[in-house]
């Protein structure tokens, strides 16, 4: 079966989905939003650095949920919750890379997309590489083991080279460090603590509480990425730390370490990928680390891999989301997603 897709918006991690879609034989693309009036009227190849696909993109909100699609990509630069309801009420399944299950956005918002999708009979997912695809990794490792009583996830990366620095002066990077912006990340990183949510669905824990840990680090001399200034003195890296509970006892502990270059303080190591434990009978580690493809290290733009580990894990789910049950989904409501090989 051939599941028709609109791709919302091609920016960064959309460009990659729309490469994703193409290449993969059970998606068809048959419409893609323009948010900017430059993108509007241009084929969607044009905008992807890719042959023509014979769609053109369009601004018009109308025009695209009126395509009879199945599942909307869903990227933007900024999630829109009115829009995420409208898309779903008619009638068609999202799939983003925003979210997990929707609880940080609050419990209002996240009846009204349940709501939505119930209504309407489809199915709203969120995944990317993490919070997301990785942190299920963790998950499934906990099967070759009985009797586990810790699973510990570890992201820490050096963002040196990633284009869009500049996103993080809104967690407080460049900026003194202030009290404020623990409740700041605790707040913008909420997802994070929805893939608690996930793993415990998964593993069957009976999680009581989810707690927040926050720590900055700073820069030691002026610094400059891709633009974006970092004075010395002010927030150059941060670790983040979310907590499941059972009781008194840590059972899933999901660490974020973040470093803009060496020298910080204080300084955290960054191991470029992620770390998983599993504390059981056997204990199970494992270590995932992305390889940048030839054409990327060619290009000079190796940190590009981001986007797709990114857009992939979402694209990949599109056929599984379109036949699951109505209503916000996760991996622990899903199949096994697979991948499909394609020859080149």
């Amino acid at each position: 079966m051939t599941y028709k897709v609109i791709q919302w918006t091609t920016g960064h991690v959309g460009r990659e989905a729309v490469k994703g879609i193409m290449r993969h034989p059970e998606l068809e693309l048959v419409g893609c939003y323009a948010w900017s009036e430059h993108k509007a009227g241009k084929d969607v190849g044009e905008l992807c650095g890719i042959d023509p696909t014979g769609v053109i993109a369009t601004s018009d909100i109308n025009q695209l949920l009126a395509l009879e699609a199945d599942c909307v990509c869903y990227m933007p630069t900024f999630p829109d919750i009115d829009e995420v309801e409208r898309i779903l009420r008619s009638g068609k399944n999202v799939v983003s890379s925003y979210f997990i299950n929707a609880r940080s956005w609050g419990p209002e918002v996240q009846t009204r997309l349940i709501q939505a999708a119930e209504q309407s009979g489809v199915s709203l997912f969120g995944s990317g590489i993490f919070p997301g695809f990785a942190n299920f990794v963790a998950a499934m490792m906990a099967s070759a083991s009985y009797g586990f009583s810790k699973v510990r996830f570890l992201e820490s990366v050096d963002l040196t080279h990633y284009e869009a620095i500049a996103n993080y002066a809104n967690l407080g990077w460049g900026q003194p460090p202030e009290e404020k912006w623990r409740a700041t990340n605790e707040s913008v990183l909420g997802t994070y603590a929805e893939c608690i949510d996930v793993i415990a669905d998964l593993l069957h824990i009976p999680i009581t509480e989810i707690r927040f840990d926050y720590e900055s680090a700073t820069a030691a001399d002026d610094r400059e990425f891709h633009g974006y200034s970092i004075p010395a003195g002010t927030i150059a890296g941060q670790k983040c730390q979310w907590t499941g509970m059972v009781g008194q006892e840590a059972v899933i502990e999901l660490e974020v370490v973040w470093n803009a270059g060496k020298g910080l303080q204080p300084e955290w190591p960054v191991s470029h990928g992620y770390t998983m434990e599993v504390q059981g009978d056997p204990g199970v580690h494992t270590r995932v680390k992305f390889v940048p493809s030839k054409s990327q290290m060619q290009g000079g733009r190796p940190a590009d891999l981001a986007n797709v580990v990114t857009a992939m894990p979402v694209v990949n789910a599109i056929s599984a989301v379109c036949e699951a049950k109505a209503g916000i989904r996760t991996y622990a409501d899903l199949p096994l997603i697979r991948a499909y090989y394609t020859a080149k």
